[in-house]
């Protein structure tokens, strides 16, 4: 089959292989008329004399007894090699193809020219053709066969020059080297040209000749590994260089597969047997999965020298097997896996155990019973996220067994997480980070004691570095004052939307809170005081004190204003992010002051500006203020929330809504003695859902509930 040069651009070669050999394979079977002629190839296209025969269409639970007998009526097979399908407990291994290998080729070309009624077995045709180039073995100069060739193989079906090198010796033992010997000059003559013939016939260099190692892994890292597992079989040299960059991979997640195939146990295993010798991290976020009980013996079994491991939503119980396979495993996350309960962790965390990280997310089986009685050493870190059936009384208990605790993150826990968390702190001083965001519940509104212990509890937390207490009601201005007493060394601190909604019955943070941590926490560097609405310029002027400051986060206050915000950049001179989207009042003045701190103290600064008043006139900032070749002015990208807004209001809940429905009703069509006479008329009182009593819907009328209302509730 032939084509012109401009059809081969759109053609795929693998796939014309692939056709090509079908196809032979199918009219080589077809039966020839009485003097009909057929025409079988003897060599292959590279001029490769064919031994190797390429047979498909395999009954199953074919054997390679069977096989054997109907190819050895041909002559002497050399080998005989079957290709099995996937294997699995619930899987039966069927053939799906066979390679046939004559020691001649005469006899490659009679099993390919007998007819099709030979070359059945088990009633089913077998479809035979030669196989590729590449499978063919390979003839020397001296047309000796090589049946496991040394060197690399040619295009053109010689091999390397490192394999020819064998050939003089071979042929000198076998007497076929020259007998004149009398004559050295013209030996001498002789054996020049025989030097110079290899350079001569050497083809042209292919891509892994001319790109380096740098680049070929450059460029690999843009293939799946799935399609790289694939293309192993075009060559041995690319099937080295495949397997070498697999072996340099030290991250890999299978959301990058980017395919919508169901993950199995069976092909994460096939792919872990190539890269995960290699493997540091590994994240099973795949979102169309099927891991059974047998993945966590895979990970174990073939990545020994995994560091970190996150899986996401599994339904897998058993992770135990995790600690016999992976010795150096020291971070490991558990998100949306709604079977992992405590038997799945108890061995995790054990007394020998390597794990110094463990998270556990959006979960309703785990209580925190499996850290009782682990007495590990190794962890210092401990993560719950929205975990509802967390228990505070055992998570208090446990953390006696851990005395290296120095990160602790109980996030949109249950309410009554917070009664227990004066008690779990106290017992934690050496805690370094500490995460106690989103508690929303208005359960403990009204209990003043729920703060004080909280403010007791922090005195104690001298060396804590990072704290994150956003979206926490339970927050006002005595805790900001306890944490600028108590914790010196803070250098993280984030209480954005902490109630500041002006219906909650207390104001909670505001300006003089803020005022306190910037006295007390002068080595900060991270501020995210996002929308209070207690907090104003007067307030916001006092994070001047902060000189170590590199990231202020202020996003949805109306109240703010370009003056306080200017006074800021200024005196702090290791500023270099601003994020004021969605503050209202922030006009295009903060640009100017921005180039004049960075003419003070160059440095590279990044200002945010989204759905702020200088965002609206964006033209004229760009026309009447310089610019600063380390400024970075965002205007587009609005990052604030309009829900978290102090001043949001939820219209669908407004009473403003109640005569929404009027237009769509003609009350002088739906008046009440109608709707009576409706609910009265050809109905039973069984088959009622709603007594029509008049004085129950007088009743209905007195709230305020209409007929029609009633009709859609």
């Amino acid at each position: 089959m032939f084509f012109d040069d401009d059809d081969d651009r759109f053609l795929n070669p693998e796939i014309l292989h692939v056709v090509h050999r079908e196809l032979y394979a199918i009219t080589s079977n077809l039966e020839i008329a009485r003097y009909g002629l057929r025409s079988v190839p003897t060599h292959t296209e590279d001029g490769i004399p064919i031994r190797k025969l390429y047979v498909s269409n395999l009954p199953p639970k074919t054997t390679r007894t069977e096989l054997f007998n109907v190819f050895a009526p041909y002559g002497f097979i050399k080998s005989c090699w079957l290709r099995m399908g996937d294997k699995g407990p619930n899987r039966t291994p069927t053939p799906t193809y066979a390679f046939v290998t004559f020691s001649n080729p005469a006899d490659a070309h009679k099993a390919l020219q007998a007819p099709n009624h030979e070359k059945i077995l088990r009633g089913r045709n077998l479809r035979i053709s030669p196989a590729d180039s590449w499978h063919q073995p390979v003839e020397d100069e001296d047309n000796k066969v090589r049946w496991k060739p040394r060197g690399n193989r040619r295009a053109d079906g010689n091999v390397s020059p490192a394999s020819n090198s064998a050939d003089p010796q071979s042929s000198a033992l076998n007497g076929e080297c020259s007998t004149d010997s009398s004559e050295p000059n013209t030996s001498d003559a002789n054996t020049t040209p025989v030097e110079e013939e290899p350079v001569e016939a050497e083809p042209s260099y292919n891509i892994l000749d001319i790109l380096n190692r740098d680049c070929l892994t450059h460029v690999l890292t843009f293939i799946p590994i799935n399609d790289l597992i694939r293309s192993e079989r075009v060559s041995k040299s690319w099937q080295n260089m495949v397997l070498e960059y697999l072996q340099s991979i030290r991250t890999f997640k299978t959301s990058w597969w980017q395919h919508e195939t169901t993950l199995t146990t069976a092909v994460l295993r096939r792919v872990l047997q190539r890269l995960g010798g290699s493997l540091a991290r590994l994240h099973i976020d795949h979102h169309l999965s099927a891991l059974n009980d047998r993945t966590a013996h895979t990970i174990g079994k073939f990545c020994p020298n995994l560091e970190e491991l996150k899986v996401v939503g599994m339904h897998t119980k058993n992770w135990n097997p995790l600690i016999y396979g992976c010795k150096q495993l020291k971070v490991l996350s558990f998100v949306s896996c709604n079977k992992l309960t405590d038997s799945s962790l108890v061995h995790l965390v054990k007394n020998d155990s390597c794990i110094e990280d463990l998270t556990v997310a959006n979960n309703t089986h785990v209580t925190g019973l499996f850290l009782t009685g682990s007495n590990t050493l190794k962890l210092h870190s401990l993560s719950f996220y929205n975990c509802y059936n967390l228990q505070g009384t055992v998570l208090c208990a446990a953390i006696d067994t851990l005395p290296n605790l120095t990160r602790l993150k109980l996030d949109v826990c249950p309410v009554t997480m917070w009664k227990i968390v004066p008690l779990i702190l106290k017992k934690l001083p050496k805690l370094e980070e500490l995460s106690l965001s989103e508690y929303t519940s208005a359960e403990l509104w009204m209990s003043p004691q729920g703060s004080d212990a909280f403010c007791e509890s922090l005195a104690t937390l001298t060396e804590l570095k990072s704290l994150n207490l956003s979206r926490n009601i339970y927050i006002n201005n005595a805790v900001l004052k306890q944490v600028g007493q108590s914790c010196p060394n803070l250098e993280t601190l984030n209480v954005a939307s902490c109630n500041s909604i002006r219906t909650f019955p207390h104001s909670g943070v505001g300006d003089e809170g803020i005022r306190a941590v910037c006295s007390g926490c002068s080595s900060l560097r991270r501020l995210d005081v996002s929308y209070l609405g207690g907090l104003t310029d007067g307030g916001l002027r006092s994070v001047a004190k902060l000189s170590r400051l590199s990231c202020l986060t202020a996003r949805g206050l109306a109240s703010l204003s370009a003056a306080s915000v200017a006074h800021c950049m200024q005196a702090c001179h290791q500023l270099e992010e601003v994020d004021l989207c969605g503050c209202d009042n922030v006009s295009e003045e903060v640009i100017g002051a921005a180039v004049e701190a960075l003419g003070a103290r160059p440095r590279s600064l990044v200002l945010r500006l989204g759905g702020t008043a200088a965002s609206m006139q964006e033209v004229l900032t760009l026309e009447e203020y310089p610019t600063h070749k380390l400024l970075t002015v965002n205007m587009h990208e609005d990052r604030s929330n309009p829900n978290l807004r102090p001043d949001f209001v939820d219209r669908v809940f407004d009473y403003s809504s109640d005569d929404s429905l009027d237009e769509l009703y003609d009350h002088e069509l739906y008046e009440v003695q109608d709707f009576d006479d409706f609910l009265a008329g050809d109905f039973s009182d069984d088959e009622l859902l709603l007594d029509h009593d008049g004085d129950e819907i007088d009743r209905l009328y007195a709230y305020g509930i209409h007929a029609a209302d009633i009709i859609l509730l």
